[in-house]
């Protein structure tokens, strides 16, 4: 079930309640772009969550609570799909990085999806961050490490 989704377009969206006004891109350096982030509950304690546009300092501006408050609030396990970022920026590697720490405390999670996005898979290879947090090129696979953790 779809729940929530956010699209910087400048309209406003509702997010359990609360009214939350998107900002108008076209008058910054991301002009046309769509920074998003969706989930999808796949199981009472396993949940998908796509990001997707420039994960740079004004795209992660745009979807860092939300993102935050869907991956890192409650001990599950949780796949972030990154197969729609354009480009990913440290700003946004410390967004995932801090809700992975954050989700571990409480006792979840995190995985991380690249699929064939070369950009994506190029950055987080530079920085190691498969050190940090699961990283996976296939669905499936992500989502079997998830489901059946190693002891």
């Amino acid at each position: 079930m779809l729940l929530y989704t956010f699209a910087s377009r400048g309209s406003a969206v509702e997010w359990k309640g609360i009214k939350i006004l998107e900002k108008n891109m076209s008058e910054s350096a991301n002009a046309g772009t769509t920074v998003f982030v969706k989930h999808e509950d796949l199981s009472e304690d396993l949940r998908r969550i796509r990001l997707g546009g420039r994960l740079d300092m004004i795209g992660v501006g745009e979807i860092e609570l939300p993102f935050t408050a869907l991956a890192a609030t409650r001990p599950i396990a949780v796949l972030v799909d990154l197969t729609g970022v354009s480009f990913l920026a440290s700003v946004g590697l410390r967004c995932i990085i801090q809700s992975a720490k954050a989700l571990d405390l409480k006792g979840g999670r995190m995985a991380l999806l690249v699929g064939d996005n070369s950009l994506v898979r190029s950055t987080l290879d530079a920085v190691g961050i498969s050190e940090i947090i699961p990283t996976f090129f296939d669905e499936n696979a992500a989502l079997d490490s998830l489901r059946h953790p190693q002891a």
